[in-house]
């Protein structure tokens, strides 16, 4: 008997499927688990974080750092928001995305999970502007945010001191000025805001367009998902998002 027809007889079709459907399963639940625990792939809805990161650029965000949620919950397995920092860029569930039917939102995470970001079936939705958001962290918890106007520009106060001299970080910003800022007003001018416990103050690198703190507020830690930590798409801007100096 030829050796081909001698192997082609020993083959078991069933045990063929049962190892594909093995290694399919075992596949998603490595998926789930890295995307539930340590990383996540976003992809970039606007250019509010410009000139940091552009509308389409995919990242990844490490959900490890401040406390991975068990699947499906909002349950984190430990609590580590008090690493986040300020001139951290985050990605955080809008407030009205948060609030919504919980079984959705977890179908919503799932789908989203395993199509590696392509699939976002809650942006179907037009009952709010966003699901998920990225910023940069601005105010941690006590601190005291205000706003003023100097040479045209608004310039940030974070506990009375302009932020680039509190924030540590290499970033640049889209300056916001009273000419090409819809956003500002006498109010936001004047009021000071007192950032309670689990609060953040958020705001996008893009001034002049994003939507972010100054707008609805800030933002709870449950919110949070994880800090965006590199750039993988397009190849031509790969590289981590935030720079020490």
């Amino acid at each position: 008997m030829p050796r081909y027809e001698y192997y082609k007889k020993k083959v078991n079709k069933k045990k063929i499927i049962r190892d594909i459907i093995l290694i399919y399963v075992i596949a998603v639940l490595f998926v789930l688990f890295f995307n539930s625990f340590i990383m996540q792939a976003y992809k970039v809805p606007s250019n509010s974080m410009f000139p940091t990161i552009s509308e389409g650029d995919r990242v990844l965000a490490n959900k490890f750092i401040y406390g991975p949620k068990l699947p499906f919950t909002d349950i984190r397995i430990f609590n580590a928001t008090k690493n986040i920092k300020r001139g951290d860029v985050i990605i955080f569930l809008s407030k009205e995305y948060y609030n919504t039917n919980h079984l959705f939102r977890s179908l919503s995470s799932l789908i989203y999970t395993l199509t590696f970001s392509l699939v976002d079936i809650s942006s179907f939705l037009k009952n709010y502007d966003a699901n998920m958001y990225i910023k940069r962290v601005i105010g941690i918890p006590g601190d005291r945010i205000k706003f003023e106007i100097n040479n045209n520009k608004v310039i940030i106060l974070i506990n009375e001191i302009n932020e680039k001299k509190v924030i540590n970080l290499n970033y640049k910003v889209i300056e916001e000025t009273e000419e090409n800022s819809p956003l500002i007003s006498s109010m936001i001018i004047q009021n000071e805001i007192i950032l309670k416990e689990n609060q953040y103050y958020v705001i996008g690198d893009n001034r002049a367009v994003s939507a972010d703190s100054r707008i609805w507020g800030p933002i709870d830690s449950n919110q949070i998902i994880g800090k965006a930590v590199l750039k993988y798409w397009p190849i031509s801007s790969f590289g981590f998002i935030n720079k020490y100096k």
